[in-house]
């Protein structure tokens, strides 16, 4: 009767001491875990403020510059209109062989020219075929081409104030002086374009005042 029972005991005895020590070796092993103790990543406070001060600094370099590359990029883009539009109607003049009119409209919207002498051309502009050669748009008139009023924050100009600018079948200019604008991009003169445009009807931009 005992030796059975001796049996049952010692299994039990022995399997009980190795059963405790896995236990007891995977609970010092989760308590010795290298991450254990240590302070969750994050910033401090002082780094943090070191950051949004180098945001800061970068900010006021960069808006300038980027605001300055915008006027210059809008300047170009207007000045590289009014050239095409003013090659357009001496090509179109000789093409044609017939005179070619750019006029400012009376209104945003109207199709009909203006009948006195502006130096500010920024508004609508009327490029048409001059059948009559009286500077001014007939109803039967073709239009060639529509320039809408330019950007809020461009000035167009002329040098001096015309009415209409004409271009005859052979691509000169109908008047005896040569044109001169400039664009400029909120009163920016260091950003200015110059359009010139030469009696015999030739466009050059250029950042120079036209000679």
């Amino acid at each position: 009767m005992g030796g059975p029972t001796r049996t049952r005991r010692a299994g039990c005895e022995g399997r009980s001491p190795l059963f405790d020590r896995g236990q007891d070796a995977g609970i010092r092993g989760v308590r010795a875990s290298p991450m254990a103790g240590k302070p969750s990543p994050g910033f401090t406070l002082i780094e943090l403020l070191v950051v949004v001060a180098l945001i800061a600094i970068t900010a006021s370099i960069a808006v300038p510059s980027f605001q300055s590359f915008l006027e210059r990029a809008r300047t170009d883009a207007a000045a590289a209109e009014v050239a095409g539009l003013l090659s357009l109607a001496r090509s179109e003049a000789i093409r044609r062989n017939a005179a070619v009119t750019i006029c400012r409209a009376t209104t945003a919207t109207s199709t009909m020219c203006a009948q006195d002498a502006q130096a500010d051309w920024g508004g609508r502009w009327i490029l048409f075929q001059d059948s009559d050669n009286d500077q001014l748009r007939a109803a039967g008139e073709e239009i060639i081409r529509v320039r809408d009023a330019g950007n809020a924050g461009l000035a167009l100009s002329l040098a001096a104030p015309v009415q209409a600018i004409q271009v005859t079948s052979r691509g000169f200019l109908s008047a005896d002086n040569a044109l001169a604008f400039r664009v400029v991009a909120s009163g920016s003169d260091s950003l200015a374009r110059n359009i010139c445009v030469s009696h015999s009807g030739r466009v050059a931009q250029r950042t120079a005042e036209c000679g």
